[in-house]
């Protein structure tokens, strides 16, 4: 799904981000992974990354409650296959809220209309995001304004997206918010 989503969206698979980008993150958005059991190493860096910036928010994505979401700042426990919605649901309120680069887009993406115009349709706003994700309005409100107001976000993702089947959108859906 990553190798997939990621060629559909760059047109190669390279991922776009490195590790030191974790430390200079405002906000650090975790889809679908319990990092803390299954990437420990990388666990260890998040958390060290909070203490030395307090200022660090970090939201989960998860249905489950795992141990990740001890550092969590927010804990979305979405209904299991709907990241798709709120990641559309997010693109809608970041297009509709002026958070968007159009210029960007226009130069250097294609069929940026058609994603923001699905993404609308399928998730056209916070209350039918909460209602599809199973999440209440302020936590989904929260969730997006934070994603906002922060131009230094990385989002990572691991096998609850990855080995899910729809993989590569939910890759996509993540990617076009960023």
């Amino acid at each position: 799904s990553p190798v997939a989503g990621h060629k559909r969206a760059f047109g190669s698979d390279a991922v776009p981000g490195n590790y030191e980008d974790i430390e200079k993150a405002n906000l650090l958005v975790i889809i679908g992974s319990n990092t803390a059991w299954c990437h420990p190493v990388l666990f260890q860096r998040i958390r060290q990354a909070k203490e030395s910036n307090p200022a660090l928010r970090i939201i989960v994505v998860d249905p489950r409650r795992t141990q990740t979401c001890d550092i969590a700042d927010l804990h979305l426990p979405i209904k299991a296959g709907s990241d798709i919605a709120l990641f559309n649901g997010l693109l809608a309120y970041l297009a509709d809220h002026g958070r968007l680069d159009f210029s960007f887009l226009e130069s250097h993406t294609e069929f940026y209309a058609s994603a923001i115009n699905k993404a609308r349709e399928t998730s056209p706003s916070i209350s039918r995001v909460a209602q599809l994700c199973g999440v209440s309005e302020a936590d989904i409100s929260q969730f997006f304004q934070s994603f906002a107001e922060n131009d230094r976000t990385v989002s990572l993702f691991s096998q609850g997206v990855n080995q899910s089947s729809s993989g590569t959108d939910k890759v996509n859906a993540i990617i076009n918010c960023h």
